[in-house]
């Protein structure tokens, strides 16, 4: 009897993009293949000035939590997926805008439907961080839900914003602060592990103005000056403060980011093959 087995095939992507609001996250997912973006903000400001036929497609911003009419943002967002998953369409990626608003609004569904009167979050579903927990299941349902849609051949695309966290992944070395996504550390684990790309886009800057004395003491502090270039980080070796930064295509660890161009599709075999209608066949 033959084995069963099979061999590797291209599959649809899930990435999570990072970086400071408006420096580029969302253009730069928007030039990814007919996407769809799901609104945990108002991405539609940024496409405005786009002609009509380049715009991206979106569904309705995600409303906040509200117990008294049953409103939780966290069904309707299944509800979007589902639609992506079980109605013909021709969207090829779908893009979380983004997973640190969403993080607030599940935050916001947990406080509103706790079974007690609570504030925060800290408290909700009866304290000791459990609430937090209850975030991250949550985050970790909606990735699940985003598992099947890359099996049906659409690319899922997270955005986040970009935090600074303290992080000790050694038991010899002291704790230090690096960048990551800006939430809790039990969700943000959702949207780096087993990702295929946990990439950052950031301004290239330089210091302007500093000053030295002989010893190498500052007598003066200079200003953070942006070029108005942009990179993406894909690799935390060879970069300073981005662990979490990984790919699983060869990427360069930097790549530059030209205006209105997507140079990650290139060195993603999905977008180079007919992988997407091996996936569909």
């Amino acid at each position: 009897m033959a084995l069963s087995t099979t061999k590797a095939a291209p599959q649809a992507p899930m990435l999570t993009i990072i970086g400071f609001p408006g420096v580029g996250k969302s253009t730069l997912a928007a030039l990814f293949p007919n996407p769809i973006f799901i609104q945990a903000e108002s991405a539609t400001t940024v496409f405005e000035k786009w002609d009509v036929k380049d715009q991206p497609d979106f569904f309705a911003q995600l409303p906040s939590a509200n117990a008294k009419r049953n409103v939780r943002p966290t069904e309707i967002l299944m509800g979007q997926l589902r639609e992506l998953m079980t109605q013909e369409h021709d969207r090829k990626t779908v893009i979380i805008d983004t997973i640190t608003s969403l993080n607030m609004l599940i935050e916001q569904e947990i406080i509103a439907f706790n079974s007690d009167v609570v504030d925060n979050i800290g408290e909700a579903c009866g304290g000791f961080g459990k609430g937090y927990l209850a975030v991250a299941n949550k985050h970790a349902e909606i990735r699940t839900a985003c598992e099947h849609l890359r099996k049906r051949g659409i690319a899922v695309v997270f955005l986040a914003h970009s935090g600074i966290v303290k992080t000790k992944n050694r038991p010899d070395a002291e704790a230090y602060t690096t960048w990551s996504i800006d939430m809790h550390e039990a969700s943000r684990r959702v949207y780096i592990a087993q990702l295929d790309a946990v990439l950052y886009v950031k301004s290239k800057e330089h210091v302007l103005g500093s000053e030295s004395d002989k010893r190498g003491n500052i007598k003066k502090y200079g200003k953070l000056v942006s070029t108005g270039d942009r990179v993406i980080i894909t690799a935390s070796e060879g970069t300073i403060g981005y662990v979490d930064a990984k790919n699983r295509y060869d990427m360069p660890a930097e790549i530059e980011l030209p205006e209105f161009e997507n140079p990650l599709l290139q060195y993603i075999p999905f977008f180079n093959t007919n992988a997407k209608e091996e996936v569909q066949s």
